[in-house]
């Protein structure tokens, strides 16, 4: 607050675009801001607390993973998961799951699977209804 009007103290945040503070590349635009600001270590702990993605208070994801407040979901160094390329069955079901049309190389890779399951030989379970039919 500011004591001579009252009036409260615009943070240096509030009119930032979103994007600098969950942008990797734009950390040190981030940190930038949370260094003028009179909330940085409020801040800081808040994110900690809430376990929040970001730039928080000068400090990213990954810091406050190695300061022990992994944000949630984080699975460590490296957490970018790396999608399987198009033609593999995973792409193909990543297709289905995002009610897309699976593209030719998905649709070859699942056509060859089916063919490969087609091609075993079936194996029935055998039940006590089975059995006893067999044996009469």
């Amino acid at each position: 607050m500011n004591t001579t009007t009252d009036a409260p103290t615009p943070l240096p945040c509030s009119g930032a675009d979103p994007d600098i503070f969950h942008n990797e590349a734009r950390t040190a635009r981030a940190r930038k801001l949370c260094a003028a600001c009179p909330l940085t270590n409020p801040c800081r702990e808040q994110a900690r607390i809430d376990r929040e993605w970001g730039t928080w208070g000068g400090e990213t994801s990954s810091e406050r993973a190695a300061a022990g407040y992994p944000p949630a979901g984080w699975r460590g160094r490296g957490h970018k998961v790396r999608l399987k390329p198009c033609g593999t069955l995973a792409a193909y079901r990543r297709h289905l799951r995002a009610k897309q049309k699976p593209c030719p190389p998905c649709t070859a890779a699942e056509y060859r699977r089916r063919a490969e399951r087609d091609s075993r030989p079936r194996r029935h379970r055998t039940t006590a209804t089975t059995r006893t039919r067999s044996a009469a």
